[in-house]
């Protein structure tokens, strides 16, 4: 596949998903055209992606561990760069976390 497929590809999945949010009941409900700040911020999180990217799956599956590593000040974005970059990414993963942390750090004081 292309880059530009790939963005292709990238644009079209984030039309659907910004859909079925905004419309969940309605299964084919027209897309919205993109503005400016929802271009900007895609192209943000496209510049942001790495290479080999987590799913909410994968990352999750690590986000114990990570968690242990953030409370207890080791360098987690460096020993685990993916489930860092997929946080940076995804709200609701990274709501995950900080309540975790947030956990943790009330159970160890």
């Amino acid at each position: 596949m292309t880059f530009w497929n790939q963005i292709r590809n990238l644009f079209s999945r984030s039309k659907q998903t910004m859909n079925e949010a905004s419309n969940p009941t309605v299964p084919n409900a027209p897309v919205p055209p993109l503005d400016q700040k929802a271009m900007v911020h895609l192209m943000k999180r496209l510049e942001m992606t790495m290479e080999n990217a987590y799913s909410c799956e994968e990352a999750y599956a690590l986000l114990d561990e990570y968690v242990e590593m953030v409370a207890s000040n080791q360098e987690a974005k460096k020993l685990m760069p993916l489930v860092k970059n997929h946080l940076d990414m995804c709200p609701d993963c990274r709501d995950e976390f900080e309540i975790l942390l947030h956990v943790l750090q009330t159970a160890e004081s």
